[in-house]
């Protein structure tokens, strides 16, 4: 198998992340450079790399001739660097939320398609293996039918009040659109598609986007789910449940087992292993399959497009009650 040439564009949090991920994979791919327009920021991310630092995007592209990317700046770039990767026939791995917009989504999906060249967003935990497990369970019939499916990921953001991230112009909103993203891939993954969206925010710190959202919603096949998030909760969960006719399932981020299970009339619960890598090293890989085409994105275009509809949605709901 021919190594990929693969460069990260944006050198914060999420791209170092990436970084790191693929350098799991020596195997099928060089990381050949990282570029931001903070090039301190870029030069200490390569440094951990040997690889060279770029303030432009471009310059990266002419000088590395990568045939992979991954894009991890804020949303507001997204879709002018999508459309120069995807004009060059550079394959992309395209960091969460899509886009601001549906419309951009739509764009960076249509650009790719012209380009005839593979586009993955990152929605994470598709990867992360308790989330696949639970897949499995529910695919197996062992939860008999799913009824109710219960999500929150809450924490304290501290840079949330002094960074982008609260700046709707470069993020598209707030926390709805940063975090609760995740929570409607996976009850998508888990439930199928929305149908039904009901939104309530409220704001807490000094900024002015939300910072903690609730969801409910509901799929074609009637499960309804509670979608919660929060950045100005200290003491909080990362955690799943799902529960159907014939039983319960929980994903819980804080543990180091898989996910756990109990049917109708257990007494214990079954507790799965987690012997796979963490959900972005394995997101990684995935990725590279499909750049090398032997698999197709397990999230495609359209899975980005149906997920920032929901988002919009859910803006809608909570602007018009």
């Amino acid at each position: 198998m021919t190594k990929l040439r693969v460069a990260v564009i944006g050198a914060g949090g999420i791209g170092g992340t990436h970084l790191r991920a693929y350098a799991a994979w020596p195997e099928q791919c060089e990381v050949v450079g990282v570029a931001d327009i903070d090039l301190e920021l870029a030069q200490a991310k390569a440094d951990l790399y040997a690889i060279p630092a770029f303030a432009d995007y471009r310059t990266m592209l002419d000088e590395c001739q990568s045939d992979a990317v991954s894009i991890c700046t804020p949303p507001r770039l997204h879709l002018p660097i999508a459309q120069e990767v995807a004009r060059r026939g550079i394959a992309c791995l395209c960091e969460k939320p899509p886009a601001r917009t549906v419309a951009e989504t739509e764009a960076i999906v249509a650009a790719f398609e012209a380009a005839g060249v593979v586009l993955q967003f990152a929605f994470c935990h598709r990867f992360h293996e308790p989330v696949r497990q639970v897949q499995e369970l529910i695919a197996a019939g062992k939860l008999g039918k799913p009824i109710q499916i219960y999500n929150r990921f809450g924490f304290r953001f501290d840079r949330a009040a002094s960074s982008w991230f609260t700046d709707a112009e470069i993020a598209g909103g707030g926390v709805l659109i940063d975090t609760l993203v995740h929570s409607i891939d996976i009850f998508r993954a888990l439930a199928g598609e929305i149908v039904r969206v009901d939104g309530a925010v409220s704001t807490t710190l000094p900024v002015q986007v939300e910072d903690s959202a609730s969801l409910q919603v509901v799929s074609t096949s009637g499960v309804i789910g509670s979608l919660n998030c929060s950045w100005v909760t200290p003491v909080s969960e990362a955690e799943i449940r799902v529960w159907g006719t014939g039983g319960e399932a929980i994903i819980d981020y804080a543990a180091d087992t898989g996910a756990r299970y109990r049917l109708a009339g257990d007494n214990d619960w079954t507790v799965l292993p987690c012997e796979l890598p963490d959900r972005f090293v394995l997101q990684a890989e995935h990725f590279l399959h499909c750049v090398h085409g032997n698999q197709r994105p397990r999230v495609s275009g359209a899975d980005g497009i149906a997920v920032m509809r929901v988002i919009e949605a859910a803006y809608r709901s909570v602007q018009t009650n």
